[in-house]
């Protein structure tokens, strides 16, 4: 982030070090709308504050303000009535508009200069790549014509070439207010007041400045709103994030981006497993605004395996407890299953099954395990990749947490944890699942090579999915839960036996029943298993851990074979049969190869080797394949490299080409030669 402040200060712009999650400056910035900041500052703040994104400040110590569509209708809006420009950003909701300013010409913030639409300009500033928005969006430039060389000179108040002639100076929000407020009926305006307070908020507003555009709002509405009711709202929009609309390209003419975005197709058939499992999804989907059957089937299988803990185990004695991560953006439905399914818990026989939802230490996990009739837990963890990222830190009590998860996830012995004071925590049997939830640069990014080669995502069913985020619907079903909990309480009231107590362990352990596959099921089985089997073999050695990967293919297969059975018999269950076989072994295939794609795309041993891998992905996703079809440095640093200075883009560049991984070829023109690069032969 450092090197990118520094190429924006070089290209004479000020700015300002701003915080992730409510985009409030560090500092106190009056002074660098006056003045630049110095290198040396800029180094101090982002030693100081690391994660800090970047803000640009509008007006005239940069020359430029900036035209912010927030929406569907402000981009409609944009396309209408402003020239093009060479430089858009896309943001979390919309797109940001860079223009430059005229000689002589103020121009001065503006809230709601037509729906959807706001100026930044005097005493503005905006957020610039590559930040990464608190969802876990990253803000990406486009660039048409010759970008920052074709910036519009452009005045709204009609002195440019624009379309417009509006007066900023008479701009205020009650313009829009009324034409908003006026016929909203009244089962709408609590949701729109809502709204519009947390999109207010997102635009650098002070608390006190969006208190008098809200009351404005509400004035105009029919009936109108109490100024009790308004600070209800205020105070709701200042507690919690805006939500994420979904991300809208500006044109077709940009220069082509890194393409790594894409659904992970699955085959039909294993969204729909039937059983309780199927009845879950359902649930899930019915109960929410927004969700995606793959992402609630593995909400899904981390339930009823938490169901049916210590109650049943595969033959080898495998249990069915899962650690289970759904990653995907913002508003793609990765969250949808979490309170449903944390309804279906706490109103279920299992309520007190429900596990922690944040560990600060190891001794957080052994300490909630401890506790009678918590030893069967299941946790339900939201941004797990910020978790899996905080412990990192060297000095933090959380470090041991990954080796204490990798312990837990196969033992059947007593754990025990000694505090400092010298007293132990024991833990005498524990049947621990993890339900968590992550975007994909939060999650894969907190990862090391080390935690792929000692097992520990091993351990893990990804969830992957990078598709758009989904429109919400309108209304939801809100379905009970009653038919599901009924099933969930058969399952997790299954009859079991107790091992008697020893002299050296008094606490007497659940005896889980043994269902073995059925032949049908073994002959199925049998030659899957020695497939990955040999896979993994063939992997030993493998830089990037995939000898690991593949060693649990089998293991897993086994458990979510076992849990099938179990939504489909519940406390009848007596075999695992073909049926449950072929869905858990067809759903693994499609998990693991992706797990292994990813990790050989995202998980690199130094920064240097991270870039380079996502100068491959970009050039590969684009079709960047030839010579002919290459791409300039110009363009890469557009693409996957922005925010990195132009030399140590090209250091990676000769590193790739020294390694054979890309090739280059010289282009003449009449004014200049330009060196293409593209994907070499061998590693496409």
């Amino acid at each position: 982030m450092l090197n990118a402040a520094i190429e924006y200060l070089e290209m004479g712009f000020s700015l300002i070090p701003v915080k992730r999650s409510d985009k409030r400056p560090y500092i106190k910035w009056a002074e660098y709308q006056e003045r630049h900041p110095t290198p040396d500052e800029l180094e101090q703040w982002w030693t100081k504050w690391p994660d800090a994104n970047i803000a640009v400040i509008c007006g005239k110590i940069s020359g430029i303000f900036v035209i912010d569509a927030d929406g569907p209708k402000g981009i409609e809006w944009m396309n209408a009535n402003l020239p093009k420009t060479g430089v858009y950003s896309k943001t979390g909701k919309g797109i940001h508009a860079v223009f430059k300013i005229p000689e002589g010409v103020t121009i001065k913030n503006a809230v709601r200069l037509a729906p959807e639409v706001d100026i930044r300009g005097e005493g503005g500033y905006f957020i610039v790549p590559p930040s990464i928005h608190e969802s876990g969006h990253q803000y990406k430039w486009q660039f048409i014509m010759d970008g920052w060389d074709d910036l519009a000179e452009y005045s709204p108040n009609g002195n440019g070439k624009g379309r417009l002639n509006l007066d900023l100076s008479k701009v205020s929000p009650k313009l829009d207010v009324e034409s908003i407020a006026l016929g909203i009926e009244e089962g709408n305006r609590d949701v729109l007041l809502y709204k519009e307070a947390c999109r207010l908020r997102g635009k650098n507003l002070t608390y006190d400045e969006t208190w008098v555009v809200l009351k404005a709002f509400a004035d105009r509405c029919k009936p109108p709103f109490s100024e009790k009711e308004v600070l209800v709202k205020l105070k709701q929009a200042w507690k919690h994030p805006p939500n994420d609309a979904e991300m809208i390209t500006l044109s077709s003419d940009s220069t082509p981006e890194e393409d790594n975005n894409q659904a992970f197709v699955i085959p039909d058939k294993l969204l729909h497993p039937g059983g309780l499992l199927e009845e879950i999804v359902d649930a899930i989907e019915q109960n929410s605004a927004a969700a995606v059957p793959f992402f609630s089937l593995g909400a899904a299988i981390a339930l009823v395996g938490n169901l049916a803990g210590m109650k049943v185990a595969t033959q080898t004695g495998l249990r069915t407890n899962f650690y289970i991560v759904v990653i995907g953006y913002s508003g793609t439905g990765k969250n949808a299953p979490f309170e449903p399914v944390n309804n279906i818990l706490l109103k279920s026989d299992a309520n007190q099954t429900k596990g922690i939802t944040e560990f600060t230490s190891a001794a957080s996990i052994y300490k909630s395990l401890s506790k009678p009739g918590r030893e069967i837990s299941l946790m339900m963890l939201d941004e797990l990749g910020l978790i899996l990222k905080g412990l990192k830190n060297p000095n933090s009590s959380a470090g041991e947490i990954p080796r204490v998860l990798i312990k837990l996830f196969s033992s059947t012995t007593p754990e025990s944890k000694t505090y400092a004071n010298g007293d132990d925590l024991v833990v005498s049997w524990q049947h621990l699942s993890l339900f968590g939830a992550s975007t994909p640069e939060r999650f894969w990014e907190s990862l090391s090579p080390g935690e792929i080669t000692d097992g520990f995502i091993a351990r893990m069913l990804l969830f992957e999915s990078r598709h758009d985020a989904l429109l919400p619907t309108l209304t939801t079903t809100l379905a009970g839960y009653d038919h599901v909990i009924e099933k969930a309480n058969k399952i997790f009231n299954i009859p079991v036996e107790f091992e008697s107590a020893s002299k050296t362990d008094l606490i007497r352990k659940p005896k889980p029943r043994i269902v073995p596959m059925d032949d049908e099921a073994i002959a199925v089985f049998d030659p899957w298993r020695i497939y990955y089997h040999n896979k993994r073999n063939d992997f030993k050695g493998d830089p990037h851990g995939l000898y690991s990967i593949y060693g649990r293919v089998a293991e897993h297969a086994m458990k979510l074979s076992l849990v099938h059975a179990v939504s489909k018999d519940l406390d009848k269950v007596e075999a695992i049969k073909k049926e449950s076989v072929d869905w858990a072994c067809q759903l693994m295939d499609h998990l693991s190869e992706h797990m292994v794609r990813q990790i050989k795309e995202n998980i690199a041993d130094n920064d240097i080797q991270r870039w380079k891998q996502k100068i491959l992905r970009w050039m590969k996703a684009t079709n960047i394949r030839r010579t002919y079809k290459g791409a300039t440095l110009r363009d890469i640093q557009r693409g996957p490299c922005q925010g990195l200075l132009k030399k140590d883009v090209e250091r990676i560049l000769e590193s790739l080409l020294l390694a054979e991984q890309i090739g280059a070829k010289e282009e003449k023109s009449k004014m200049k030669t330009v060196i293409i690069y593209y994907v070499a032969q061998n590693d496409r």
